[in-house]
């Protein structure tokens, strides 16, 4: 695709950064007063393009999220992964056993905090014109399509907050969910809304979503089964499983995408693997638009990063049978690793492995996981049934399991992160559905009675800045 400038919207006015896009035209720069800023079609399609740019990692590490840190955080804080002995100082705090990670000065919650919320401003900036738009025959799509990607990825940015600032729902703090704007108002201080209040919010957006947003928009982009995924997810948080197996089903019932079988699983996160139809939506890179060896989430990850850092733990790869089609692919414990002085050994994770690698945020693959946690609440022998289907048939011939209660619950997780892992889970896997750990290599140990496994701490410059916010009970 061609390299075109797309808009990106700050709180001062509007810019133009660079991003990969669909677009078949290169926009000049535009400066605007805001009220001005979205006048037709054209630029509410820049508008929104610009909307998935904050999803990137830019090259100074303020902006970060579902391209890099987000899943990185998600392995490092479970239960296994583990940054090496010898490292670059980044996310080193995640081995201290005393939790020293979760601190209101700690720079990675504030960057999550401050990238989601950024999403968020824009979002809304551009739901703004909702309604006041017509249609322009010569710019493909309508303007309904591009105001229900806004909703979903508001509903994204959110969900997100709220899995990870708060507690589970109808946890402990029930009052306790983040701030909730809704409209473009720079300077404005918002106390934290409660927790169904943000979860009815995500559903308002994701409901409005799915009547504007259609079917075509590719992988680069939210589209309708995007949307169902999206779904899923929001009702296994809020512990609907009926509604979040249906959702999943619909996904896996959809044929403009296909599961990815084990024989593409060596090539899909290759460069080659970006037009894989297992993929339903990731944060585009390309050669000529990169976060930089420094940041993005090869930077820390696997033997071909710079840093060769982060790396998953002997244990999870224990889990992983003999002919997996996993090991050896995704997952190795050979090569570099076995010059590090870490013990046990560390395990490289190459699934990404160069930096113009688009990250992959949904895949039809994650629908097999909600629906089998959704029928481990609701029918635990099909859940069993269909994990042992899925597995042997994807990606271990081998693969028997035969446990019950808890056990599979723990399990069908496992085989989750085994499948998904560096995409953005496990953590929050963990913390939805109570389940204590103990990282086999740092020795980091969480449970649903520390306030660490129930939300992140507001960090301090957000304490500054906005005085109605209040930070969560317990830090």
């Amino acid at each position: 695709m061609k390299k075109i400038k797309v808009l990106l919207i700050i709180l001062t006015g509007v810019i133009v950064s660079s991003c990969q896009g669909d677009f078949t035209e290169e926009l000049p720069p535009i400066t605007l007063p805001l009220d001005q800023a979205i006048t037709n079609e054209k630029v509410l399609n820049t508008a929104v393009n610009g909307l998935y740019g904050y999803y990137q990692t830019n090259s100074d590490g303020s902006l970060n999220s579902y391209g890099a840190l987000l899943p990185t955080l998600q392995e490092l804080l479970g239960d296994n992964a583990f940054v090496a002995i010898v490292n670059s100082n980044r996310f080193s705090t995640t081995r201290d056993s005393n939790l020293t990670f979760y601190t209101r000065n700690n720079g990675d919650i504030a960057t999550l905090w401050a990238t989601l919320y950024k999403i968020i401003a824009n979002a809304n900036f551009v739901l703004g014109y909702e309604g006041k738009i017509s249609d322009d025959l010569t710019t493909p799509g309508t303007p309904e399509n591009l105001f229900g990607q806004a909703h979903a990825i508001r509903a994204m940015a959110y969900s997100t907050l709220v899995a990870l600032y708060s507690d589970n729902f109808n946890g402990s703090n029930p009052d306790v969910g983040v701030p909730l704007p809704l409209e473009f108002k720079p300077g404005t201080n918002l106390p934290r809304a409660s927790v169904k209040q943000v979860y009815d919010q995500i559903f308002s957006d994701l409901t409005k979503a799915k009547s504007l947003v259609g079917t075509t928009n590719g992988n680069k982009k939210l589209n309708s089964t995007a949307i169902d995924l999206l779904f899923s997810r929001y009702y296994l948080a809020i512990k609907n499983y009926g509604q979040a197996n249906t959702y999943a089903q619909s996904v896996l019932d959809n044929s403009t995408s296909t599961l990815l079988p084990s024989s593409g699983v060596a090539n899909y996160f290759s460069a080659a693997g970006e037009t894989n139809p297992e993929t339903i939506f990731q944060v585009d890179y390309n050669s000529l638009d990169l976060p930089g060896d420094n940041d993005g989430i090869t930077a820390t990850w696997s033997s071909t990063g710079r840093y060769k850092q982060n790396f998953a733990t002997q244990t999870f790869f224990s889990k992983l049978g003999a002919n997996d089609v996993r090991r050896g692919t995704w997952y190795r414990n050979t090569g570099y690793v076995q010059t590090l002085t870490d013990n046990p050994k560390p395990i490289d994770v190459m699934k990404y492995t160069t930096t113009d690698r688009d990250i992959v945020v949904l895949r039809k693959t994650e629908a097999v996981f909600n629906q089998l946690e959704a029928l481990y609440y609701t029918n635990p022998v099909e859940a069993l049934t269909k994990l042992n289907a899925w597995v042997k048939t994807y990606r271990d011939t081998d693969y028997v399991y035969a446990g019950t209660g808890t056990d599979l619950l723990k399990e069908i997780l496992m085989q989750k992160n085994l499948e998904m892992f560096l995409e953005g889970f496990r953590y929050s896997d963990l913390k939805r559905n109570g389940i204590s750990f103990k990282n086999p290599q740092t020795q980091v140990e969480l449970t649903p009675a520390k306030v660490q496994f129930k939300a992140f701490p507001i960090t301090q410059s957000e304490l500054n800045t906005n005085t109605l916010i209040q930070q969560y009970p317990g830090y």
